[in-house]
């Protein structure tokens, strides 16, 4: 691509895929990091705009000429990625809400910690959960299939259309639906265990009137849910499999359906 040789047009159809970068790069996981400076996000936006740039499809908006559209042309892109970036997203969703519903029932919860991933207040558990979704997430490649995806999104969607479908956005209230099912699966041993102590402690107490079972319980509830989360880290990482392709499927029947 001959810089000086681009004709207005190239440079405006550059600029609107530059858009659609920006605004999946500002908004998806692992990308948005805000301990990833702002001129790397923005540097890494030009190299995949640069990239893409050859192989993108153009609308007849484009090639008919700009006129007045170009103002809704531009938002279009970056609400394409906005939501292609929210899409990455849902994975971190569903960890993070199996660490907070964990924190919870170990009575956790006020040990609020700085989530860089989420850019929110965590707990400590939600912490080590995000942690070891994001490396689970890095070791199944699955920035390159972030990054696959919005390069298919520019021959799925192509660039310079005005007409934008809401519809499949209608279809994330559902998938919100699978993340809560998912999100109770991962956290179900723990949960369950908790539950079992608590009627355990119920009853020991009515048994020995003399236990004071509100203090007594907090140190057995605790070691017990970390003892029982450390071993059932591989049934977390598993259900965090299925997670991965259901995100990937939801992500690429929203792209064909835009």
């Amino acid at each position: 691509m001959n810089v000086y040789q681009l004709s207005e047009t190239q440079i405006l159809i550059f600029a609107l895929v530059l858009l659609r970068m920006i605004g999946f790069v500002f908004s998806a996981a692992i990308f948005s990091m805000p301990s990833v400076s702002a001129p790397l996000k923005v540097l890494f936006c030009l190299i995949l705009a640069m990239t893409v740039y050859p192989f993108v499809k153009v609308g007849p908006e484009v090639t008919a000429g700009f006129g007045d559209n170009l103002i809704l042309l531009a938002g279009r892109e970056i609400i394409i990625g906005l939501i292609l970036g929210f899409l990455t997203r849902l994975f971190f969703f569903a960890v993070s809400m199996t660490g907070e519903v964990i924190s919870i029932s170990l009575g956790l919860s006020s040990a609020q910690l700085y989530n860089p991933m989420m850019a929110s207040q965590g707990g400590v558990i939600e912490q080590f959960h995000v942690i070891i979704g994001s490396m689970f997430f890095l070791l199944l490649n699955g920035h390159h299939i972030l990054i696959s995806a919005l390069v298919q999104s520019f021959d799925l969607i192509a660039v310079g259309i005005l007409s934008l479908k809401t519809g499949p956005l209608v279809e994330l209230a559902t998938f919100g639906q699978d993340l809560l099912i998912l999100t109770l699966k991962m956290s179900a041993p723990v949960l369950v265990s908790i539950l079992i102590a608590n009627l355990a402690m119920g009853i020991l107490g009515r048994a020995i009137p003399q236990i004071n079972v509100l203090v007594t319980s907090f140190p057995v509830t605790i070691m017990l849910g970390l003892i029982v989360m450390f071993v059932g880290i591989p049934l977390f990482v598993f259900e965090m499999n299925g997670l991965v392709d259901i995100t990937a499927t939801k992500l690429m029947q929203v792209l064909k359906t835009l």
